[in-house]
């Protein structure tokens, strides 16, 4: 009975948090790189021209995923720079750091802006596309591109402010890593 009774129970739970646990892990629409959740998309239905815009894009996402990579390189670098400062160094470069971190902040919030707006962009082109609105759907992906492009720009940035930061915590160590640039 007591067997019964705990089978009973924890069938009861098992029940009650199967919703808690798909909130938990919700569906790929919630993920963070978000062209990968929309459907896939048949390019070679759509007319020609859209065959450029294409190849565009997947520059751009290239383009990106370089500049994020690097983005994440640096801040590795940045990372353990900051650890090897001493107390009176960090108390030195804290304003002049500050004032680089709050442009990247900027710059990041400015991306996440263009990245909701091309989300929005990428709505549209679905739904045009549906419709087979090609004019419509051509110039939705042309927004995309605009915007992608724009968030290409504040990725740039934000590597070139890691830079300078990199350089104020540890400029005799590290300024020889990017005199070429």
């Amino acid at each position: 009975m007591t067997r019964r009774l705990f089978a009973l129970l924890a069938l009861g739970a098992l029940t009650m948090s199967t919703p808690a646990l798909a909130a938990a892990h919700p569906g790929e629409h919630h993920h963070h790189h978000h062209e990968q959740s929309k459907p896939q998309i048949d390019w070679s239905a759509l007319p020609a021209d859209f065959q450029a815009l294409k190849t565009e894009l997947d520059q751009i996402r290239a383009d990106q995923k370089s500049l994020f990579e690097q983005m994440k390189s640096q801040n590795e670098q940045i990372k353990e720079a900051r650890k090897a400062l001493t107390t009176e160094k960090r108390k030195t470069l804290k304003k002049p750091a500050k004032q680089l971190i709050d442009k990247m902040r900027i710059s990041r919030d400015e991306m996440h802006n263009l990245r909701d707006l091309k989300q929005d962009a990428w709505q549209s082109f679905h739904d045009h596309a549906a419709k087979k609105e090609w004019s419509s759907a051509k110039g939705d992906l042309q927004t995309i591109i605009k915007q992608k492009r724009q968030i290409v720009e504040k990725q740039q940035n934000i590597i070139k402010l890691q830079k300078q930061l990199i350089m104020l915590m540890a400029p005799t160590q590290q300024s020889h890593l990017f005199a070429d640039e």
